[in-house]
């Protein structure tokens, strides 16, 4: 969570809450759990999920090889959505 703060400060601040999932029950629940390779049991995949306020997602990336890093723009773009509603 400290880590958290010192990123979201970094920023600038955030308008949101960033998540801790130390029981690993979000990245069950989300279904991006790691349990393919020794050592990252457990883990997140890399992903980003945008969720309006209704709580329903209304983007998902999943990283990949071969893309490695979401596309910024269309995160951005589709949280604006989101946020309109």
């Amino acid at each position: 969570m400290f880590s958290h703060q010192a990123f979201a400060k970094e920023l600038g601040g955030l308008p949101y809450d960033l998540i801790g999932d130390f029981e690993r029950k979000m990245v069950t629940d989300y279904g991006v759990r790691r349990d393919d390779v020794a050592g990252y049991s457990g883990m997140a995949r890399r992903t980003v999920f945008v969720i309006d306020g209704s709580g329903t997602i209304r983007y998902a990336w999943q990283g990949s090889r071969e893309q490695p890093l979401p596309d910024y723009d269309a995160v951005i773009e589709e949280a604006r959505k989101a946020a309109q509603g």
